[in-house]
């Protein structure tokens, strides 16, 4: 009897299985066609996504050889062109170098007008270098309360970029010719343990001129040359880069 009943639980069981895939089974099938269909689509797109990226890095490489050999408006075309590419990190990255080819050719205005695009960046990284990008090239032209203006997010007391950013107002004091005030600020930056060790030394060796030459000013040399500012920072060659 056991046996029976079994048998017939089991066509009971079977049919309603039957019942359930006459009336969703064309569901099933189309959702799984989807499934199949999405899969096959991003990887197609991922595929396509790395190629491009790939390009990208490959102009850009590209750009930068041609600056390093001089051809700063050749270079300043392709960097352009890059600074319109759908991917941020080397578009931001284009824009940098853009600014560099622009003051190679003394291009001031546009140079200065991206660096005032940059610095407008949600993204704290690019805005602070372009911040200290652009009082560095205004501060031979601008007096010290407007390089203060430019740099005033940066230099709060936990700010990563305070010291680099001191290091430009040390250097504005100088060119408008508070050479003291640029003299103890130049040897604070010098004794800053939590300064990078490349700032204290060029800071020391600022101190060095300046105690060496007690005569020079503003309109004679410069101590020691401006340093650069620093590197922007760089997007992954091709898979870190976000569009």
């Amino acid at each position: 009897m056991s046996d029976i009943f079994q048998e017939v639980e089991e066509d009971v069981r079977r049919e309603r299985y039957e019942q359930l895939w006459k009336k969703y089974g064309n569901y099933v099938i189309a959702a799984a066609a989807l499934l199949v269909l999405a899969v096959g689509g991003y990887q197609a797109w991922s595929a396509y996504d790395t190629n491009q990226r790939q390009l990208v890095s490959d102009q850009f490489e590209a750009a930068q050889a041609v600056a390093a050999a001089g051809k700063a408006a050749d270079a300043e075309a392709q960097f352009a062109e890059l600074s319109k590419s759908g991917y941020s990190g080397y578009a931001t990255l284009a824009k940098f170098n853009l600014v560099a080819v622009y003051l190679a050719q003394n291009k001031r205005d546009p140079a200065l007008a991206l660096l005032r695009e940059l610095a407008d960046s949600s993204d704290d990284a690019v805005s602070s270098v372009a911040r200290l990008r652009l009082a560095w090239a205004e501060a031979d032209a601008k007096p010290r309360t407007e390089i203060q203006v430019i740099l005033e997010p940066l230099t709060a007391a936990d700010n990563p970029w305070r010291f680099a950013a001191a290091e430009v107002l040390a250097y504005a004091e100088f060119r408008s010719g508070s050479r003291a005030q640029a003299e103890a600020d130049f040897l604070k930056l010098s004794q800053e343990p939590e300064a990078a060790p490349g700032l204290r030394q060029r800071a020391a060796a600022i101190i060095q001129y300046l105690r060496a030459n007690p005569a020079s000013g503003p309109a004679a040399s410069t101590p020691a040359a401006a340093p650069a500012a620093p590197a922007p920072p760089t997007p992954a060659p091709t898979q870190g880069t976000t569009k």
